[in-house]
């Protein structure tokens, strides 16, 4: 196993300032000020600073149960423009049409968005690339692997809740699969910093018209392979958030590979519309009590299409907890999907089993 040069540099180089911003840091949470602790270490610090990177995810979990948050507010959901009105499938627009105004009624009146670009070629490939450092270090974290612990790129918070720092019992993971963002400490702040440079945090807090969180359990990067035509689930991630009324979200799910339609990847097959509700689950041709029948989809389908958009590496798709939609196989697929799935709450509503992040 080796580590990356890159971040092995910033672990060597300058100690005595990183010590005197862990200090301030301290003391500006030890007053109270979370957000200020976490400004400062976002500023000065790098992503190739393992020491920083690390407690700057400590802070964001802690910040959460700590600060102060309105009372949701009465006004939601918000009312839209209704611009997307009539379009078949879902709304496509560019990343520079992207503002609060669309994504309101892409989300709200037919039942996500899809903004094409909205990724840079570096940072999808930068991306790629961590992905795969995640679920390599992830592996031999789990096998035990001499030195797996010193890996940057796979550290486990100890404020993270319901999973074990280290695994025991043979070989649970390969370099397929998901990863918690949050569990990468060098991801995560690459992947905020991505955030800020696209103006995510204002877009969200005027679509929420309060301040969004993230969350330890519904961040994840994630490498799917191709599964021979296989079927997965339809299902609604309000099903597993608590009340679904009660909640505010915004699903960000960013290609970091061409992929759906005719594409060598598997994509995402979406029902598109508009309706709120959650559907019944365990029933009607369902394998799994969390799935969505297919002979419920397909009667759904008559007035919302079903669709699986193609999608070109930094394409995105914005939707919310009310979406019925799975990963679409097919048997033309020979690559694997890199992916960014980031869930984003209303601070005031976010659901406290998902452990909220301070964005």
């Amino acid at each position: 196993m080796s580590i990356d040069s890159t971040l092995r540099s910033g672990q060597d180089a300058g100690m005595g300032r990183e010590n005197e911003l862990l200090q301030k840091a301290d003391q500006l949470v030890d007053s109270g000020d979370f957000r200020g602790a976490i400004s400062l270490l976002e500023e000065a610090g790098r992503f190739d600073d393992p020491t920083l990177a690390r407690r700057l995810v400590s802070l964001r979990i802690q910040a959460y149960a700590e600060m102060e948050w309105p009372e949701p507010h009465d006004h939601w959901p918000p009312h839209h423009d209704g611009r997307f009105e009539g379009e078949a499938g879902f709304p496509d627009i560019q990343a520079v049409e992207l503002d609060e105004g669309a994504l309101k009624a892409g989300i709200l009146g037919r039942g996500g968005l899809i903004v094409r670009g909205l990724m840079d070629e570096q940072r999808i490939e930068s991306m790629r690339e961590n992905i795969d450092r995640v679920l390599l270090a992830r592996m031999e974290a789990s096998d035990e692997v001499p030195g797996a612990e010193n890996n940057p790129w796979y550290h486990r918070s100890e404020n993270v809740r319901g999973g074990p720092t280290q695994f025991r019992g043979g070989q649970r993971f390969t370099t397929i699969g998901s990863a918690w963002s949050v569990d990468s400490p060098p991801t995560t702040f690459q992947l905020i910093e991505f955030y800020r440079e696209i103006g995510l945090h204002g877009l969200l807090r005027g679509y929420f018209d309060e301040d969004p969180v993230l969350s330890v359990r519904k961040w994840v990067v994630r490498c799917a392979a191709p599964n021979n035509g296989a079927s997965s689930g339809w299902h609604q991630d309000g099903y597993f958030l608590g009340d679904a009324s009660a909640i505010r979200t915004a699903n960000l799910w960013i290609a970091l590979t061409d992929c759906g339609g005719d594409a060598d990847a598997p994509g995402l097959e979406i029902v598109a519309g508009g309706e709120r509700k959650i559907h019944e689950t365990g029933t009607r041709g369902s394998p799994f009590d969390w799935t969505v029948g297919q002979d419920l989809v397909d009667e759904i389908a008559l007035t919302s299409p079903v669709v699986c958009p193609r999608f070109k590496a930094g394409d995105a798709l914005f939707f919310d907890h009310y979406n019925l939609h799975r990963t679409g196989f097919g048997l033309n697929h020979t690559k694997n999907r890199y992916a960014v799935e980031t869930w984003f709450f209303a601070g005031s509503t976010a659901p406290h089993k998902q452990q909220p992040v301070v964005f």
